[in-house]
Formats: structure tokens, sequence, C-alpha cells
């Protein structure tokens, strides 16, 4: 049985403990061996049954050991995993039981589903990317490198969105949306046809936010 190491010891990456204990439940998968985080301290006063054993920039990824990185920041996340692959370390996606995923979507490497989330009949997920609670990536659509979906997202049928795109709780997107790399879409927003690289839009239909 392989290790599994939590990189961040935060909201999201507690989280991500459960979703991984819930996967062990149904078929013992790996040993849980601990947070990587910059804080020691992260965990104190929470709830919590696993420890900070170190942090990124300390820990030197042993033979057995596997990781998953539990950061919010698309661009922070990809920086942390190429760091850490640097020194060795293997990635592993982390799907949640509940999560159900198309014989012929296509997902990429390290990624975290989390419980109900959904993903459809040739749907494209690049590497690195994290779906949250009860979202939706619909027939034909594709997402790029490193996306972060909060929680009740909609990404409807044969969209686009690029790397490193941001949506915030309740945002969707109508069918054939065509989204840019870098761009922040505000909670309960709705993308109704294009969004261009690095803006970050809100409202219904969205557009480019002012504050």
């Amino acid at each position: 049985m392989k290790n599994l190491l939590i990189i961040g010891a935060g909201g999201c990456g507690r989280e991500v403990l459960q979703w991984a204990k819930d996967v062990n439940k149904v078929s013992e998968t790996w040993n849980i061996k601990g947070f990587l985080d910059d804080n020691p301290a992260a965990l104190e006063g929470l709830r919590c049954d696993v420890e900070v054993v170190g942090s990124t920039d300390s820990y030197q990824p042993q033979p057995d050991d596997q990781f998953v990185c539990c950061i919010g920041s698309s661009a922070v996340r990809k920086m942390v995993i190429e760091k850490m692959e640097a020194k060795g370390a293997e990635f592993v996606s982390v799907i949640h039981p509940t999560s159900i995923v198309a014989d012929s979507a296509k997902l990429g490497r390290a990624l975290i589903l989390y419980p109900y989330s959904i993903i459809s009949d040739n749907a494209d997920i690049g590497d690195g990317c994290i779906i949250n609670m009860h979202s939706t990536i619909a027939h034909d659509s594709t997402l790029g490198e490193y996306c972060t979906i909060s929680a009740h997202c909609d990404v409807t049928g044969m969209c686009r969105l690029g790397d490193r795109v941001f949506m915030g709780s309740g945002a969707r997107t109508v069918p054939s949306a065509r989204v840019g790399s870098d761009v922040f879409i505000c909670a309960g927003s709705t993308v109704m046809s294009r969004v261009k690289d690095g803006l970050k839009v809100i409202g219904v239909p969205a557009k480019k936010a002012v504050f």
C-alpha cells in the first residue's frame, strides 16, 4: 500500500483527507501519512487525526509516497506540483466514490473529484484540475490544466475552458461557451458566449468586473 501525503492543510486539504478515507472504505488504497504545509501549526485547534509532517521545501519524497495537491490557487498549485515533481514526487488523483465519470471521458493526472461531481460523455479534463461537490462537466466539454471548479457549478455541453480557470460557487457556462486561460468567473455568474484570457467576470450575463 502506498503512502498518501496531502499538500495543503487548509480547508481543501482537510476535505480531501476525508475523500481519501472514503476511497479507503471502498478499497484499501493508501496509508495516509500526513499533510505538507508551510505552517506547522495549520491544524491547531481543529479536529483532525492526521498531522503536518513537514513542508514542501523540507520533505524529500520516499519510494512509497504518493501526493495530492490541495491548494485552491491554480497558479500556486501548478508551481507546487512542478516543484515536487522535480524532487521525484508522484502525484495521483483522488476521485470520490460518489463521483460519476463517463467511460468515454478523458481524465488528466493529479485531479481531485469531489463527492457527486459528474464528468459526462466525451468530456476532457486537463491535469491538476479540482472539480468540487455537485459540479458537472457536460458532454464534449474541455477543461484546460489546473482549473478550479467550485461547488454547484455547471459547465454545459461543448464548452471550452482554458488553463487555470477559476469558477466560483454556482457559476455556469451556457452550451458552446468559450473561456480563455487565467479567467476568474465570480460566484453565481453565467458565461453566455466568450471570455478573453485573464479577465475577471461577474453577473448574468457575465461581464468584465470593475471592482
